[in-house]
């Protein structure tokens, strides 16, 4: 794909509400660029717009088959599966998305190494005395037996000082992570950077890809930093815990007796190595978005063992939104519970939410009774990476 053509869709008009996903999305095996704007529709709310997406997608797949659905869902979602004490996020709806009539596909480059910037002052409220202390809590709850493991999140926030998010995302987008996304709307921008599945369905198949296990990457031979991952008796019984809670939510909508899973693989990133295993199933027939989203969201990748009281005691240490950060991006072609359905959506992890000049975004990591907090503290640092350099931090 010719640069200029990617610099004209990222400098397209907020109205015109461009889209970009790179990577492996829809399960391509080699980078792929699929690219829109100027949608016919778009559906944003809360619960009531949640009720409407199933009927909002049919139409429009039916009008436009070569069309796609393309947006988010904020992590704040879940109050409306679950009985969660979820404070909505003040300025972002708890879905977003746009049905593109039409959506292109190219072969994409390999990122070029990131644009030079000046510096951008990154905050958090969050430093490490609090994590410590937000460790020491998680800790209390599975010592009395409440959970098993829990994700926690920093958030990070940073005035832009007039940086465009189109130069952010340049840089970003160098990491070469397989789930990168660029949505702008003309209430916000958001870029991601994620290197893990949610889910992927096509037709009546569903897969997850949760990845739970990091290792910082050794930059002149990485070999020797995989082997350490892949052989750490924690990491993979941190990861196969995850597992466990995915091969369970996807059994509330699968054929139990087709779910299967392919544990412990390498992904490979500049900065680091992540473990990541699959899961995938055959859906009940008729399964749709809803149902889906019922049954697995948010990723149990990042709120933690058991779901739901993770959840809980998340909330109560965290006391905010995450947002976008930890919610889910994706596609959606076809019309779900129907064979002709493609569906693909990250975890939205390393992703930024850009409004009125200001970049906020949530890095985490998982907690267990045994975590050394100084090595999960900077292993959340290690995951921020990409993103402070994308805002022009150097590299540490």
């Amino acid at each position: 794909m010719p640069i200029d053509i990617l610099n004209e869709l990222l400098y397209q008009p907020a109205a015109a509400r461009p889209v970009l996903l790179e990577g492996r999305w829809l399960g391509e095996i080699r980078d792929v660029c699929w690219m829109a704007t100027n949608p016919v529709s778009v559906l944003e709310g809360a619960g009531d717009a949640l009720a409407e997406l199933p009927a909002w997608l049919a139409r429009h797949s039916q009008q436009f088959p070569g069309g796609a659905a393309i947006g988010f869902f904020s992590y704040e979602l879940a109050r409306h599966f679950e009985s969660l004490t979820l404070s909505p996020h003040p300025s972002l709806p708890d879905l977003s998305f746009a049905f593109y009539p039409g959506v292109e596909s190219y072969e994409i480059p390999q990122p070029s190494a990131p644009e030079a910037c000046g510096q951008i002052q990154i905050h958090s409220k969050f430093d490490f005395g609090s994590y410590l202390g937000a460790v020491e809590r998680i800790r209390a709850y599975i010592a009395a037996g409440d959970i098993y493991q829990a994700n926690l999140t920093v958030p990070f926030f940073a005035n832009l000082g007039g940086e465009p998010a189109e130069a952010i995302y340049r840089r970003m987008r160098s990491g070469g992570a397989p789930f990168r996304a660029f949505l702008k709307t003309p209430d916000r921008t958001i870029l991601s950077n994620s290197p893990e599945r949610f889910f992927r369905v096509a037709g009546d198949q569903i897969l997850t890809s949760p990845i739970k296990g990091t290792i910082a990457r050794d930059r002149k031979s990485h070999e020797g930093s995989m082997a350490t991952l892949l052989a750490s008796e924690k990491d993979r019984a941190e990861n196969l815990m995850i597992v466990d809670l995915l091969r369970n939510d996807l059994g509330r909508i699968c054929d139990y007796s087709s779910i299967r899973a392919r544990l412990w693989e390498a992904e490979v990133l500049p900065q680091l190595i992540h473990l990541v295993s699959h899961v995938e199933g055959t859906l009940h027939p008729g399964v749709g978005i809803v149902e889906i989203l019922r049954s697995l969201f948010p990723c149990g990748s990042i709120t933690g063992a058991p779901k739901i009281r993770a959840m809980e005691i998340l909330a109560e240490i965290e006391q905010a939104p995450r947002g976008v950060s930890m919610g889910a991006i994706g596609i959606i072609r076809g019309t779900p519970g129907t064979d002709s359905v493609r569906m693909d959506f990250n975890v939205a992890i390393r992703t930024m939410t850009i409004e009125e000049g200001k970049a906020s975004f949530n890095v985490g990591g998982g907690i267990v009774y045994d975590s050394d907090p100084a090595a999960e503290y900077a292993e959340v640092l290690l995951k921020a990476q990409p993103l402070f350099e994308a805002l022009g931090q150097e590299e540490k």
